[in-house]
């Protein structure tokens, strides 16, 4: 029995090491799909972080409102020592040690050095604190305010890693066509200077294309650094160490997409939690105007006394009941209550126009969609006649009809035009994922 529960515990062992490996050799080769890298990103973020660290302050904050519901306990203890005739005396009748000896006018007057310990248990328990409930509303606000400015910080972040690693699709797909184009170019030399020694060209068409070849070099260069940059840029992202690498597994193609008829955006998670954020400046403007309201509070208290430390030899207790009602503190209240209420009305002005820009955004993004389609249709068959013409002019050009001037402007069109349609197809994925983010809704009632 012994060895099988071995044997078992070594299989699992041995499955969670190659589990492991497997994550670590991920990790190190840095090849990522769209949906690994949106994971990523959610857990690691350092905004997301923020915002989660930001819910968790707001809770606190919560918890510190309950101050106007929940009972206060205090322990606490002192000594006094004194030769004051009316605080001797009163020691020893919280000592409950008052003999009629101590009732000697002489005792009474001069009752020397009297020590006393005095321990007690203070407890308070709000009964009626108006602004208290409001304050508590407030938090309760701020605290849905958060999260649902969080659930809107994950779905920025996530588009902006789409953004991101569709970008660095676009960008290794340009390293690649300026490649293959340098290549092409390459073997136009080879031919060009072949011809030029057995006297079929002239030194000037061989000249332009090393020119071009040039060109290429610079545009391969350039388009590697923006690799490198967006790389970095993504892997800030997911919250990885910029300098690692990243490999994009899906390819680039155009995303699948329907409109959701979506006409406003009150019900997104970024504008409810405006909504909130307001109805929580309401509640501390009336808690603030509660506070010339009166508080109502209990309290008891037991006390321990003794003339010697540690000792408990008498007790009392104290209950009762408090109405507290703070009409003038000069002005303060007055003045919280007037600043909470502008700040409202700040807030309220802030929502309106957030509200009607990103209504215009979403109207802007719904039309950058049709644009975006347009586009992707007309580049996509401009690419296919550039890429058939250079096939004609190649063709005509391996027989020596057709010039190396018009040959290299061939190239260089269709070349151009397979990077419009690369940035076309980009262009309109963005534009649908920024449109998805404008018209998402909250998925938390």
């Amino acid at each position: 029995m012994n060895s099988y529960l071995l044997k078992k515990g070594l299989i699992v062992c041995m499955a969670l090491a190659g589990f492991v490996s497997h994550a670590q050799e991920k990790e190190s080769d840095g090849l990522f799909s769209l949906s690994e890298a949106l994971e990523l990103a959610s857990e690691n973020n350092r905004e997301v972080l923020k915002a989660l660290a930001e819910i968790e302050e707001a809770k606190a904050g919560n918890q510190q409102a309950m101050a106007g519901f929940l009972p206060s306990v205090e322990v606490s203890t002192g000594y006094s020592v004194s030769n004051d005739p009316l605080y001797a005396f009163g020691f020893k009748l919280q000592q409950q040690g008052v003999t009629m000896a101590d009732f000697d006018p002489a005792v009474i007057n001069s009752p020397g050095q009297t020590n006393h310990f005095a321990t007690q248990v203070m407890v308070e328990q709000p009964l009626i604190n108006v602004d208290a409930w409001m304050g508590k509303g407030a938090a309760n606000n701020r605290v849905k305010a958060t999260e649902k400015k969080t659930e809107y910080t994950k779905e920025y972040v996530g588009f902006m890693v789409k953004q991101t690693y569709y970008g660095l699709q676009l960008a290794q797909n340009r390293v690649d066509v300026m490649k293959k184009a340098q290549q092409a170019t390459d073997s136009y030399l080879k031919m060009a200077e072949d011809n030029l020694a057995q006297g079929y060209m002239k030194d000037a068409d061989v000249m332009a294309i090393k020119v071009r070849q040039y060109e290429q070099m610079a545009m391969v260069q350039e388009a590697e650094n923006q690799v490198r940059n967006v790389t970095e840029m993504l892997n800030f992202l997911m919250g990885r160490e910029i300098k690692l690498p990243v490999t994009v597994s899906d390819s680039i193609t155009q995303v699948s997409f329907s409109f959701n008829n979506a006409t406003t955006i009150l019900n997104r998670s970024d504008v409810m939690a405006m909504q909130y954020g307001l109805e929580a400046h309401k509640k501390m403007s009336k808690s603030d105007l509660m506070k010339f309201a009166p508080r109502v509070n209990a309290f008891g208290a037991y006390n321990l006394y003794d003339a010697d430390f540690g000792g408990f030899g008498a007790d009392s207790y104290m209950v009762g009941i408090k109405l507290q009602w703070r009409i003038f503190n000069g002005g303060r209240n007055i003045g919280k209550y007037n600043q909470s209420k502008a700040k409202y009305n700040m807030a309220m002005v802030s929502y309106q126009d957030y509200v009607e820009k990103e209504n215009m955004e979403l109207s802007k993004a719904t039309r950058a969609i049709a644009v975006a389609e347009s586009q992707l249709v007309t580049y996509n068959l401009a690419a296919e006649e550039a890429l058939e013409s250079l096939r004609i002019r190649t063709n005509r050009y391996d027989q020596g009809l057709e010039r190396t001037s018009d040959l290299l402007m061939s190239e260089t069109k269709a070349e151009e035009s397979i990077l419009k349609k690369l940035n076309a197809i980009y262009n309109y994925n963005i534009a649908v994922f920024k449109y998805q983010m404008l018209a998402s809704e909250s998925s938390q009632n």
